[in-house]
This record gives structure tokens, C-alpha cells and sequence, in this order.
């Protein structure tokens, strides 16, 4: 089924950057990279940076709400909710609160709770860090889980195989085979999502491959905002504009 419909992508603008990650850029137009294990985020000519050495890497960085921005870091199944100076305003310490987690993932979901992936029960639930409870859990995953990606209203969890969509009730949606995706981006309806260095456009059930002006080059992040697709080779950040496809 892949690769056998195409999109095309038109480079609008490509700018050298030199980081270890990109992460994406937010609703106000900052842009949001880390650097030596620092999360740095840009605007305009003003910078700010945050760090804690002392929890290990940084795992995840979801800037969906750019006031509660969430980062994880596994080493110490810690979760840090930064203001929109990347000011520390919540610790979250899944090892000591009453309800152990261990946790392979957590991202942003409505206000004051998290998208979370306990690897104990192999569950994605709906955790509030205020009260430090879980109102919502979905039922247990099989398979390994790879990654996942939220919004406000949706949380899509990737495996070996499958590609699962909920929704912030614990309703399972979706299911969509996916066997061998690595990496993905999404929005509410559509999710960008990449398989063997190369990068796929889906849309309800249609897959379609995406056609970049060039196949030099190298995927090391990639992110959809605002329907232009950022793509990160290490040396240059890319920004493409995708021709979507229309029903007829």
C-alpha cells in the first residue's frame, strides 16, 4: 500500500543550524532545539535555556502548550513542566508518588494532565500531576512500544506494528498497521510518519509517500506545524510546504 500514491513538498526556506536536536517550533513563532543536553528556545533576538544535569538526558520535549511546556527525562522518570521562559514551575516524580509508574513516555494532554505510557502495565493513561491520580486508563498494549504523539484532544502510541489513536476519554479509535515506522508527527487528523528514510503523509486511511525535491537529504527529526513540514539533517533545517491531497 505505501508508495503508491505520492504528495508533493516545495522548499520554502532552509537555514544552517548546528545542534543536536530539533524539536519544533511553537504557535508564537519560537523555535525550540537542544544543545549539550540544554533546552534552548529562540525568539526573535531573545534566548532562553534550561538544563538539569542532575536527572540524565532529556528524553522528550512536547511544546503543544508553549505556557506548560512538558519534558521527560527516563533516566529518572522524572517529568518537568516549564513556563514559557523555561522556568520550573512542577516536578513530577513518578517514583515517589503512591501509584508507581514507570514510565517510557509522557507528553502534554489537557490542563494539568499528562499523556502517559506505563511500561508496568503496559497501559497509556490520562495521569493529573496536581492531585496525582489517573482518571483514565486505556487497556494494556502487547506489543513494544516505539513512541508516542498528543494533542489536547488526541494520543496517537506507536509500536513494532501498529499505530493506536485515542482520545482524552480512553476511547480507542484506531488502529493502523504501521509495521516498521520508527519515528511520526501529528495533528488532529493527519499524521507524517517515517519508515526506511523516508517520510509518509496519512490522512484517515490513505497513505501517501511523500516527494522531496531531494533524496540527499538525511531525516534526523522532522515535525508538522501549521501544514509546513520541518525537516532537520544535522546541518540545515529544512521547511517544506506539502500539497495536500484533496476528495474529489
Amino acid at each position: 500500500m505505501l508508495g503508491q500514491k505520492t504528495i508533493s513538498a516545495t522548499l520554502q526556506q532552509k537555514d544552517s543550524l548546528s545542534v543536536d536536536q530539533f524539536v519544533a517550533m511553537d504557535n508564537f513563532g519560537a523555535s525550540y532545539v537542544i544543545q549539550d543536553n540544554i533546552l534552548i528556545k529562540k525568539k526573535d533576538k531573545k534566548k532562553w535555556q534550561y538544563n538539569n544535569f542532575q536527572l540524565g538526558e532529556i528524553t522528550s520535549v512536547d511544546i503543544l502548550n508553549p505556557l506548560k511546556i512538558t519534558l521527560f527525562y527516563s533516566d529518572f522518570n522524572t517529568v518537568i513542566i516549564l513556563d514559557n521562559t523555561l522556568n520550573e514551575i512542577k516536578r513530577i516524580d513518578f517514583n515517589i508518588i503512591t501509584d508507581f509508574k514507570n514510565l517510557a513516555s509522557a507528553t502534554t494532554a489537557t490542563d494539568r494532565n499528562l499523556w502517559v505510557f506505563d511500561t508496568n502495565t503496559q497501559q497509556l493513561e490520562v495521569f493529573n500531576y496536581v492531585q496525582e491520580k489517573t482518571p483514565i486508563q486505556n487497556l494494556p498494549i502487547s506489543e513494544k512500544f516505539i513512541t508516542q504523539k498528543s494533542n489536547y484532544n488526541y494520543c496517537r502510541v506507536l509500536t513494532e506494528t501498529t499505530l493506536y489513536t485515542y482520545n482524552i476519554y480512553g476511547s480507542l479509535l484506531t488502529q493502523q498497521d504501521l509495521t516498521g515506522v520508527t519515528d511520526f508527527s501529528m495533528t488532529n487528523t493527519e499524521v507524517i510518519f517515517l519508515k526506511e528514510k523516508k517520510l509518509y503523509y496519512s490522512f484517515e486511511k490513505d497513505v501517501y509517500l511523500i516527494n522531496l525535491p531531494s533524496d540527499r537529504i538525511a531525516i534526523k527529526q522532522f515535525s508538522l506545524h501549521d501544514d509546513i513540514l520541518y525537516i532537520y539533517d544535522g546541518i540545515v533545517l529544512y521547511q517544506f510546504q506539502l500539497k495536500k491531497p484533496t476528495k474529489e
